[in-house]
């Protein structure tokens, strides 16, 4: 009895030792958990863009400035795919070094900063054969600046692409080669990597301002694709679309994305959650203090002031980054 014994602890032990997973597994993450995933990074956004062009050009104490800064998320931004040949070798050998570069200046100043690697842009006449080349160039920065910085700093992947273009069925919104792809990122961003996943498309402006944000709602409303949508009012840049102000106020408000009447395009289904972008320029990068640009900006602190503590918000900016975080940026995350 007491070898029999012996033998069937054995045997469950065993059992339990090979159903562990090895630290190679993918953490399987089902989109747009909004806090329920495993990357310990996840919660709400207090976030910048930074371009890579940007980027190239920042001195240490530029660098030094965002780290001390109130932001808690750095969405690197490439520029388009053509810059970099429209190709897997190209994402690596010219995109990659500036991305990692950027990884590496924000992770050694600030243990707890929070990165998005963004994705090459206007994706859309090559969509249906960028999967493996961005999804490889992902894998790359990841195997480049190791598991410490993978784990700790990267919260997630930023689909640098602002808008559909084309196209859209409504009754089957894959056959649109963009939306297409982002589905097929979304699965490797949070079955594989365990990451989340961030969009942040411009709001009801252009040629068709109503498709323009029909095909927004169509993507966060009824798809878990993404777990962030942060909306671009585009006001800050053309006084002539303040309804937008407005527009995006009801969408982040009722997280549905809503027509600039306020009115639900669609029933909300996913858990998607739905944020404003913050726009400035130089303009009003103090010294700079631009009446015009910012009276609208101001419209902007007063109007999405409310959300910076419960939805994600971005930041878009150019100028001098130390004065644009000093003068505008670290005092409205702070207020």
């Amino acid at each position: 009895m007491k070898r029999t014994f012996l033998i069937l602890l054995s045997c469950i032990i065993c059992l339990c030792a090979c159903s562990k997973k090895s630290n190679d597994d993918p953490i399987v993450v089902k989109p747009g958990n909004n806090g329920g995933t495993t990357n310990k990074l996840t919660g709400n956004i207090n976030g910048i863009t930074l371009s890579v062009g940007q980027a190239q050009t920042l001195t240490s104490d530029d660098w030094d400035a965002l780290a001390s800064s109130k932001v808690t998320d750095f969405v690197i931004i490439p520029k388009a795919a053509s810059t970099y040949g429209s190709t897997e070798t190209g994402y690596k050998e010219q995109l990659a070094p500036v991305v990692i570069d950027a990884i590496n200046q924000l992770a050694m100043r600030r243990s707890t900063a929070k990165i998005w690697i963004g994705t090459p842009g206007s994706i859309q006449s090559i969509a249906t054969t960028s999967l493996t080349p961005i999804s490889n160039y992902i894998k790359y920065i990841k195997g480049q600046i190791g598991d410490s910085k993978w784990k700790n700093n990267i919260r997630g992947i930023y689909m640098n692409q602002e808008a559909i273009m084309g196209t859209v069925d409504y009754n089957n919104i894959m056959t649109n080669s963009q939306i297409a792809l982002f589905n097929d990122l979304s699965t490797f961003v949070h079955s594989i990597l365990g990451k989340e996943f961030l969009w942040i498309p411009y709001y009801g402006y252009g040629s068709d301002p109503t498709s323009i944000i029909k095909n927004i709602a169509y993507i966060a409303d009824q798809t878990n694709i993404f777990d962030y949508v942060v909306i671009q009012p585009h006001y800050y840049f053309d006084g002539t679309v303040q309804t937008n102000l407005d527009g995006v106020y009801n969408c982040v408000k009722k997280q549905n994305v809503c027509f600039s009447d306020g009115q639900p395009v669609i029933t909300k289904k996913s858990k998607t959650a739905i944020g404003p972008e913050m726009e400035l320029d130089w303009h009003i990068v103090p010294p700079s203090a631009y009446s015009a640009q910012l009276s609208r900006y101001l419209e902007y602190v007063a109007k999405y002031k409310e959300f910076k503590t419960t939805e994600p918000v971005v930041f878009y900016w150019d100028g001098n980054v130390q004065n644009a975080l000093s003068g505008r940026i670290n005092l409205y995350y702070k207020q």
